[in-house]
């Protein structure tokens, strides 16, 4: 845990520096007019929904968007869905789960405050939920469950629904699922599909803006946009990962566009998997990647950047498959490639540069633009141990 506090990615930090200062948090986070708590507040929440009592093996039902929203009244019970969900009826959705710090130390500023985060277990049994719309420019993780964390006693997940055609705006951490998936708590199985926008500056992704833990059998069809110079970390299915690993993902047919200057960290699969051992057996289908801000950098088709900084092992990317993928960058960018970018240094300046793998993968598509470390695998190839990938990205 303390390593992994001491490594944490610039991205949440500075996130996180931001949103307390502009002191906007807060109020970001009050509940919307359509959202306030209509129930007395004597009432037992089992009456909330369809039926169960919350447990794992007894979970809360819910078959009405109304049960939905009442999921905030019980952030540590189990529930599933039992009919598809339409959630046009709320204007502006507030994130199930907000992020505040542990404490005022230092060393908690990044971890989720347990008693305000969702700690449970939410299985859609393969339902729909649709008609997600979240308009909180000014706010962090954003997401249908805006923050997320494993009890420490059990782990915790969400998974196994759909979710079809949504809006969702934030400013760090958003996601179309989750916003900060935390520790001990797993996201599978869950399909973003229909017509879908997410707009962020920092950690964007379809389905999870940010990720501590694994992330497996996705598949995201998403437009990401990125706000501003210094924009960074996007993919469609997730804005970046730390520590943690990707599994059976599939983007396609999708864009992730940024025109600030400055811009780093996207990838069709995932922007800035800071850390990740292991990005294996994912696709990019059809994804269009246009960074046309001066200084882009670590832009590839599955992946901006991979790497460990232990010695010894490196991140692996394996049997991932890029077909038709377009990245477009200006002529000032750096470190572009048909996989990965390339390397990235150590988050806290130790000029440590990271070490990766690529291995039984394919690529095509084409490259436009770019200046220095443009290459149809990988930009920068400093420290890649393994470059085993067939196909050819055309770059102009």
């Amino acid at each position: 845990m303390k390593e992994i506090r001491r490594n944490i990615t610039g991205l949440f930090i500075v996130a996180l520096t931001l949103i307390l200062a502009m002191s906007m948090f807060l109020t970001a986070c009050s509940r919307t007019d359509s959202q306030e708590d209509t129930h007395e507040s004597g009432q037992a929440t089992t009456q909330l929904f369809a039926g169960g009592s919350g447990t794992v093996s007894d979970p809360y039902q819910i078959e009405t968007a109304e049960q939905m929203n009442n999921i905030r009244e019980n952030l540590e019970a189990s529930y599933v869905l039992t009919s598809d969900i339409d959630l046009s009826g709320y204007e502006n959705w507030q994130p199930i789960g907000e992020f505040q710090s542990k404490s005022d130390a230092p060393e908690d500023a990044e971890v989720p405050k347990d008693e305000v985060a969702f700690r449970g277990t939410f299985d859609g049994k393969g339902h729909t939920v649709s008609n997600l719309t979240i308009d909180a420019p000014q706010s962090m993780a954003v997401g249908l469950f805006g923050c997320v964390t494993g009890n420490k006693d059990a782990k915790g997940y969400i998974k196994n629904f759909t979710l079809e055609n949504i809006n969702v705006k934030g400013a760090y951490l958003v996601g179309g699922a989750v916003g900060l998936q935390f520790m001990n708590f797993e996201v599978e199985d869950i399909t973003l599909s229909g017509t879908n926008t997410l707009t962020g500056m920092q950690g964007v992704g379809g389905i999870v803006g940010t990720g501590f833990d694994w992330i497996r059998n996705c598949s995201a069809t998403a437009d990401i946009i990125i706000l501003g110079d210094d924009g960074a970390c996007a993919g469609l299915i997730a804005g970046g990962t730390t520590y943690s690993s990707i599994e059976s993902c599939i983007a396609k047919d999708g864009t992730i566009t940024a025109e600030g200057n400055g811009c780093w960290g996207f990838g069709s699969i995932c922007g800035a998997p800071y850390a990740a051992s292991e990005i294996s057996s994912c696709e990019a289908n059809n994804v269009a990647i246009n960074i046309t801000g001066d200084n882009g950098r670590l832009i590839g088709g599955i992946v901006g950047f991979a790497g460990t900084y232990i010695d010894g092992s490196a991140a692996e990317i394996t049997d991932c498959t890029v077909q038709g993928v377009a990245i477009s960058v200006s002529e000032t960018a750096t470190c572009v490639g048909g996989i990965l970018g390339g390397p990235k240094e150590e988050s806290e300046g130790s000029n440590v540069i990271s070490h990766y793998l690529v291995r039984n993968s394919s690529v095509s598509g084409t490259i436009s633009g770019g200046k220095d470390n443009i290459g149809t695998i990988a930009g920068d190839t400093t420290n890649a141990e393994e470059l085993d990938c067939t196909g050819e990205m055309t770059i102009r």
